[in-house]
């Protein structure tokens, strides 16, 4: 879905309060051989075929059998603005959020995406009822249909904002999504410290050693042709 945002304007900040996701009541997750899973190439390559799982989702559980059932933790997968000039397929994430496939965008967390047309063009989209870090088997979440209720609000866009902020009452977040993990982690690091030195006060070099003690961090997508990397500071700290 694609939503024009009334007096959105290049330059500024939209930021998205995800107010509530509701699931609805199947589930699907699989994978075929050719898939862009992660696992290692010798596994990758066996005959395999297409595998796949529906499941029955209740508000509460994801049932994935008889006897196993997996507690639900909705999550928004594809959450970005239009970009200035390219055009861009669905699969791909980048300073523009898109498909980041990451945990946090989620109920009762703000995402602040860069809006670069008019009408900011916000879409959404690849809801789960839950996922594991790394999405590992393509298809890596619980994927559902899905009614999402959103508030949206303009803001003025930080002078080092370069990749998408979230921010929930325990954590401010960085989230980048880049060619490598590698390339990922360091643009989120760096853009935590900017988060840091720009808004609550903290000289660059103490931030960076803060963070060196108390970040958490970790790939949250490694299957797409961009890789997700999310940055966590706890407020607490702040």
């Amino acid at each position: 879905m694609c939503i024009g945002v009334n007096g959105a304007r290049p330059g500024a900040l939209l930021a998205v309060d995800i107010l509530e996701i509701a699931p609805d009541v199947l589930g699907y997750t699989g994978f075929e051989d050719g898939d862009s899973g992660s696992l290692p190439y010798k596994i990758k390559a066996m005959d395999w075929g297409h595998c796949a799982k529906t499941v029955r989702i209740d508000g509460r559980f994801v049932h994935w059998s008889d006897t196993l059932k997996l507690p639900v933790s909705p999550m928004i997968g594809v959450l970005g603005t239009a970009p200035a000039e390219e055009a861009l397929y669905n699969s791909r994430g980048g300073p523009h959020g898109g498909n980041m496939d990451v945990q946090e965008v989620c109920t009762s967390s703000t995402v602040y995406l860069p809006v670069e047309t008019d009408g900011a063009l916000l879409h959404i989209g690849d809801v789960h009822a839950l996922q594991g870090d790394g999405e590992i088997n393509g298809a890596g979440g619980i994927e559902c249909r899905s009614v999402v209720k959103l508030k949206v609000r303009l803001l003025k866009r930080p002078a080092e904002y370069r990749c998408v902020r979230i921010e929930n009452a325990g954590y401010i977040m960085t989230v980048a999504c880049g060619r490598t993990a590698e390339a990922s982690f360091y643009t989120a690091t760096e853009q935590l410290m900017m988060w840091m030195a720009g808004e609550y006060g903290y000289g660059i070099r103490d931030a960076y050693l803060l963070l060196g003690q108390v970040m958490e961090a970790r790939s949250t997508q490694f299957v797409n042709p961009t890789s997700s990397y999310i940055c966590k500071m706890p407020k607490r700290y702040l």
